[in-house]
């Protein structure tokens, strides 16, 4: 059974900064992208010329797998919780909004994510999300622990991402 994993666009660009974009291939295999991450990653990213838009990119064309999202998280929210969707959604913008959606789309069993809003929406309707929200602080641990990274890799990554990704466990 393959495990279907979706990123937000924060975790991309964290790993590609620390050339670590590749722990997501080794752990996870594929990775699925909504549209809208691709152009905040990687459009965005190369019209200012960052070089963790090149990386990304490259990885698009091998193992991330871009995906045009079909189904409109607020129609699903309306239909099974509440109409208050403009309270519900507060905070999380259109990016993680794909990605959520994605991740109900394609049935994901992970959703990475490092944004507090995304994390306390998904965590907080556990009825209507299946799937399990991890930040890239996770994705390193389960790297460190299978022995991808070392400990000196690891404690690096921290210090320098530390306080931005410190807040997801």
């Amino acid at each position: 059974m393959t495990v279907i994993v979706v990123s937000n666009t924060t975790p991309l660009i964290y790993l590609a900064k620390a050339d670590k974009l590749h722990i997501l291939k080794k752990v996870f295999g594929n990775i699925y992208i909504p549209m809208e991450v691709y152009r905040e990653a990687v459009e965005s990213g190369l019209a200012k010329g960052y070089s963790d838009a090149r990386k990304i990119d490259t990885a698009c064309n091998d193992w991330i797998i871009v995906k045009l999202v079909s189904i409109d998280l607020g129609s699903v929210l309306i239909q099974n919780l509440s109409p208050d969707i403009d309270e519900m959604l507060r905070g999380i913008h259109a990016g993680e909004i794909e990605a959520i959606s994605l991740a109900i789309e394609l049935g994901a069993e992970t959703l990475i994510a490092d944004d507090r809003a995304v994390i306390r929406f998904v965590r907080g309707i556990p009825s209507l999300f299946k799937f399990n929200v991890i930040g890239t602080g996770d994705v390193l641990d389960i790297a460190f622990d299978m022995g991808m990274i070392s400990q000196n890799e690891y404690e690096d990554f921290s210090h320098v991402f530390g306080n931005a990704i410190a807040y997801v466990k």
